[in-house]
């Protein structure tokens, strides 16, 4: 008589919510690239982030709903290849592992609030600044930030199926994250993508944002019990 096994998790198990994201950005950029220099300048004036739009009374009257769908579309925008690839392997990495941990909606809400408090969190350094913000940096500080907060304090039990950092790992690795991003403020470092100066604003705005939920949503939407993993020996 055979033995059961517990059936094998496939080595690049990707949520099927993170392929979607991934295809739809790089379908964007694609848009993007194969688009007239006129089309392009309508594509980051309508889809980009740009803070001086919203103190403007005409534009909320002409282009309210541009201007609001701006918060999220702006995520879906690179400036060049290298921002892309660059986005989507953090997408793959820290994507992956929080959206194991919760049902696809609240990760995609998770995903499009990180975005727009990413976007308002640069503005509120840069509220006169028509220089537009592009990337989904700032949605996946949030899913960092939501994925530290549940490696150090989970709510579920211990499944291989649902993978968290090491608690220390996640402290060492938040830390990092944010020690980083204060080094760019500090030092105002222009990376050689193209991109400009890095929108340190957006992501620790994004990344605070994702560590104070993280444990909240940790487990949302699944159907499994929720508890916290047994204290190792």
């Amino acid at each position: 008589m055979m033995e059961e096994t517990e059936p094998r998790q496939p080595a690049f198990n990707i949520p099927c919510v993170i392929r979607i994201l991934a295809i739809i950005t790089i379908l964007v950029h694609f848009l993007q690239l194969f688009s007239s220099p006129a089309q392009h300048n309508e594509l980051i004036r309508y889809l980009a982030f740009i803070p001086a739009r919203f103190s403007l009374s005409n534009v909320w009257e002409l282009e309210g709903f541009s201007l609001a769908l701006s918060t999220i579309s702006y995520a879906f925008l690179h400036a060049d290849g290298y921002h892309l690839i660059l986005n989507i392997f953090f997408l793959l990495a820290f994507g992956t592992a929080a959206a194991r941990r919760v049902s696809w909606p609240v990760f995609l809400i998770l995903y499009a609030t990180g975005a727009v408090i990413s976007a308002f969190s640069w503005m509120a350094l840069n509220s006169e600044s028509v220089t537009p913000l592009v990337g989904s940096s700032g949605a996946l500080s949030a899913t960092a930030g939501a994925l530290v907060r549940m490696s150090i304090s989970p709510k579920l039990p211990f499944d291989p199926r649902y993978p968290i950092m090491p608690a220390k790992t996640a402290i060492l690795f938040g830390l990092f994250w944010i020690g980083m991003n204060f080094f760019f403020m500090l030092t105002a470092l222009s990376v050689s993508f193209g991109i400009g100066n890095v929108a340190w604003e957006a992501h620790i705005g994004g990344f605070l944002f994702g560590f104070t939920v993280g444990r909240l949503i940790d487990g949302a939407g699944l159907s499994i019990p929720i508890a916290r993993p047994p204290l190792s020996r």
